[in-house]
């Protein structure tokens, strides 16, 4: 019974990468949309605020075809400081990972990109966007995070962020 078990499991197991390895393929040159709902923050380990803003779009497997920006604001730890703000751009796709989850527009979808940055003050950082939709692990975060020059804004406070299809 443990050996069926067993093999039930590797089954399952080897179907689902499987079916990931070609939603991966068949996305390739898929266009996407990246969007903040409104704005989304996150908090770096001294309690500092990074407030974001923004949207854009990207290609599978090109890069350098983004689009796309948007607003920072940086607060102090003491909660009123703001300690910097302004625009930013986004400057390439590092990587765009799908994941499961619906809702009932079909366009919609969740995963985590991750892009590169550059702020209006001259630095440069990784915006990091998110998103779990029902049906998603729960390990998938919803929000964004973000770091700035050394600075990681890791800790996300829970704002709507998506991905939509445009192809």
């Amino acid at each position: 019974m443990k050996k069926l078990s067993a093999c039930i499991h590797l089954v399952v197991l080897t179907v689902a990468v499987l079916l990931s390895l070609s939603v991966a393929a068949n996305a390739q040159g898929t266009r996407f949309a990246w969007v903040i709902a409104s704005s989304a923050s996150a908090l770096a380990v001294n309690g500092a605020k990074i407030t974001l803003t923004g949207s854009g779009t990207f290609i599978l497997g090109q890069p350098e075809k983004v689009t796309g920006g948007g607003t920072w604001q940086v607060v102090a730890s003491n909660g009123t400081t703001i300690t910097g703000h302004g625009t930013y751009v986004v400057t390439d796709l590092v990587r765009f990972e799908l994941a499961p989850g619906a809702v009932s527009d079909p366009t919609i979808h969740a995963g985590l990109a991750q892009l590169r940055v550059r702020f209006s003050d001259g630095s440069g950082g990784i915006l990091t966007v998110s998103c779990n939709l029902p049906g998603s692990s729960a390990r998938i975060a919803e929000g964004i995070s973000a770091s700035k020059e050394s600075v990681d804004y890791f800790n996300i406070v829970a704002d709507v962020a998506f991905f939509k299809s445009l192809d």
